[in-house]
């Protein structure tokens, strides 16, 4: 199978340390700018299904913003499951909800969390390419 690759952003588009929610061929893809190199995986959380690219990047660790599950953005790779102890909100509830909340937070916390498919990258003419064939991931 042939790899296609679609324009999807200006160089200048995703500045160094940042991140760009692109949908190429229909796909939810996290562009992300790691000192100068662009790197591509899925734009959602495999614990949730949460938006990856409204989380936080911290070098080539992308943090999801639901739940805190962290993934490399140039491996795709899952590196923590969930970080359940402190669920936005949990304060507003009473006792008896909030100790629902926490084991029902501690039960997600133990489930598996997928790594991230990883898709190639071109930058050429100051514009990033995405190929739309994974590279790797359950989309291969």
């Amino acid at each position: 199978m042939t790899m296609t690759f679609i324009d999807v952003a200006a160089v200048t588009d995703v500045p160094p340390g940042g991140m760009l929610h692109v949908e190429p061929a229909g796909r939810e893809i996290l562009l992300a700018n790691v000192g100068g190199r662009f790197h591509a995986v899925a734009d959602r959380c495999s614990h949730e299904r949460a938006v990856l690219s409204a989380g936080r990047l911290d070098g080539t660790v992308v943090t999801c913003p639901a739940h805190g599950s962290r993934f490399d953005v140039t491996t795709g790779k899952n590196l923590s499951g969930p970080v359940m102890a402190d669920l936005p909100g949990l304060k507003r509830l009473s006792p008896r909800a909030r100790a629902m909340a926490r084991e029902k937070a501690g039960e997600m916390a133990k489930a598996p969390v997928a790594d991230l498919t990883v898709y190639p990258v071109r930058v050429e003419g100051g514009r990033v390419l995405i190929g739309v064939r994974p590279l790797s991931g359950p989309d291969r």
